[in-house]
């Protein structure tokens, strides 16, 4: 038996025969002068072989996954860098060197200069440029790549490295597990596979080359460990844990049917965060209490288009249709910032910071027309189920007024026309900033419901932006100011007598949902997954334990001891199977 250490990527046990991509020897790049007469058609293969690549990423994308979406939309806008391509063709006419030489040597200039900036973050997106114009000069090369389809069904993946452009074989071969030589938790990669639930180790070094083809391997993604060829000891030991872990997620399945309650009987409302329709269908069938929220954006992004009246209506029927009479929340456009469409076209704005720019419900407000198409959709799907909307970055009230008159508007306008539409459809808010939590008594006389997204609030409110990893430690959701904002959202809406719901992050981690609890959040929205977790969850506690709970740790003045003493709170309930 060899035991292998790597960097745990995504959790799970796996025992199963290896299958291992072979490792493709780099391309051989033409580093021939070409003659000015060249240079012309050279640029005209060069143009082609993007346009291929884009072809072959929107082929390669899965509409149903949000993160995927996102990744692949990224490359997309390195193809269209327009800065970056300009840069390519005045090197490919000065200098007269072949196309493949021009494009490899400003690709790898970039990618290097990011790597050596010492910035994970920016090392990733190093990673990523190599990855799609080395696609780029494999398609001027006329290289064909791996053929995936050869890697059976439940297999343990073993390679080098993978693509995140290839991650689709994730959810199409449904692999056991996935160990790769390279790679770190934090790239997109390690996003997918964790957002298909696949074991996974990397960083196993050149160790890796001692799996071959046929051998069973027994993975603990967990443990970042590897276990080739392991002896019946090892076999039994992982036995136990592997019929542990089916008996759990046996546990799991039994909650699906249940409804969400404390050990005392409370009641609580756990709801599915969904980007596409299809998952509609996942989060019915996981049990849900309705669609929490719905990001529309994610049908733009999925169609690189602006989507007419008609197609979004059937998208939002389809969607109330599939939960048959639950709640249903849908989130008008979130374009920009992070989450470009074709809807950002509309503006010219120069989007020098874009997390404090032209974006949600801003975006909306400055394009009328857009914010109308969308909220007619919405409104004539609503005779199909139980719809509620709500405007996304919402910061004071003027921007209520505006989003609600509009609202007035579109109903006039239906109604004139004749067309069916419940007028009755609640009108709430995203409470992101801390501007909107802090006059949340305020603004609660005039939205239907609240929806509090963590993410964003926590993000405006410490001044983090989470996705870099310079800061991203200092990202703390149970930072005493944040926890002090909620309660007094949950406060304010309790008061007003309005619904509110927690649809961030923090609504599905195990210690977001026992605060939240205990500061008197009763609706949740999260990933289809988590759902069964947090009824599972919710139900091994009291009311009076969640409030305790919640009562104890505002205390901490660091909220990144909460974790910590959360285990000293409730050791029996919470980390235990």
């Amino acid at each position: 038996m060899i035991t292998l250490q790597g960097i745990s990527v995504s959790p799970g046990i796996a025992n199963a025969q290896v299958f291992v991509i072979p490792d493709q020897e780099e391309n051989t790049i033409n580093t021939s002068s070409i003659a000015p007469s060249q240079i012309e058609q050279q640029w005209t293969d060069f143009l082609q072989a993007v346009e291929q690549v884009k072809n072959d990423i929107q082929t390669l994308n899965n509409p149903n996954n949000a993160e995927q979406c996102q990744i692949f939309e990224s490359y997309s806008l390195m193809l269209n860098d327009t800065v970056f391509i300009d840069q390519i063709k005045k090197k490919h006419s000065s200098s007269l060197l072949h196309i493949e030489n021009v494009v490899f040597t400003e690709y790898k200039t970039m990618a290097d200069t990011l790597r050596l900036s010492g910035d994970d973050y920016l090392s990733q997106r190093a990673d990523d440029i190599c990855d799609v114009f080395g696609r780029v000069i494999a398609v001027l090369q006329g290289n064909k790549r791996f053929d995936f389809e050869t890697i059976p069904q439940n297999c343990v993946i073993v390679a080098k490295n993978i693509l995140p452009t290839d991650a689709f074989i994730l959810d199409k071969k449904k692999p056991a597990a996935l160990l790769l030589q390279e790679g770190s938790n934090r790239g997109h990669l390690a996003i997918l596979t964790r957002n298909y639930g696949v074991p996974a180790v990397f960083g196993i070094g050149r160790l890796c080359s001692s799996i071959k083809n046929g051998m069973n391997v027994i993975v603990d993604a967990a443990q970042a460990s590897v276990y080739i060829e392991p002896d019946e000891q090892t076999v039994e030991i992982y036995k136990d844990k592997m019929q542990s872990q089916q008996q759990y997620n046996s546990e799991l399945a039994s909650f699906i049917e249940k409804h969400a309650k404390t050990k005392d009987g409370t009641k609580f409302g756990i709801y599915a965060n969904i980007s596409t329709v299809e998952e509609a269908q996942t989060a019915a069938d996981q049990g849900a209490a309705g669609i929490g929220l719905f990001r529309t954006e994610f049908l733009f992004i999925s169609e690189d288009r602006l989507l007419s009246e008609d197609e979004q209506f059937e998208a939002y029927k389809k969607v109330l249709q599939i939960m048959q009479g639950k709640p249903v929340v849908i989130r008008t456009l979130d374009s920009g910032a992070d989450k470009h469409t074709a809807a950002d076209s509309i503006t010219s704005a120069d989007e020098k910071n874009p997390l404090l720019g032209l974006r949600a419900i801003r975006l909306c407000l400055s394009n009328v027309e857009l914010f109308k198409i969308q909220l007619r959709a919405l409104y004539r799907a609503s005779v199909f189920g139980n719809l509620k909307i709500e405007f996304p970055l919402i910061c004071c009230k003027e921007e209520l007024d505006k989003a609600l008159d509009i609202a007035k508007q579109v109903r006039a306008e239906l109604k004139s026309q004749k067309i069916p539409f419940n007028a009755n459809v609640p009108l709430g808010i995203m409470v992101e900033t801390a501007s909107a939590a802090l006059s949340a008594d305020f603004l609660a006389k005039y939205a239907d419901f609240f929806s509090i997204g963590t993410n964003d609030l926590v993000q405006y409110s410490l001044g983090i932006d989470r996705d870099n990893p310079g800061v991203a430690p200092l990202f703390d959701e149970f930072n005493p100011s944040i926890l002090r904002m909620i309660s007094f959202v949950s406060e304010s809406a309790k008061k007003a007598k309005i619904d509110l719901s927690v649809c961030g992050e923090m609504a599905s981690s195990p210690e977001g949902i026992i605060i939240l609890a205990g500061l008197g959040i009763r609706d949740f929205s999260m990933g289809a997954k988590n759902i069964s977790k947090a009824k599972r969850l919710l139900s091994r506690f009291t009311l009076k334990e969640l409030e305790k709970a919640a009562k104890d740790v505002q205390f901490f003045e660091q909220g990144s001891k909460i974790k910590e003493n959360l285990r000293l709170l409730l050791p029996n309930n919470l980390y235990s199977r």
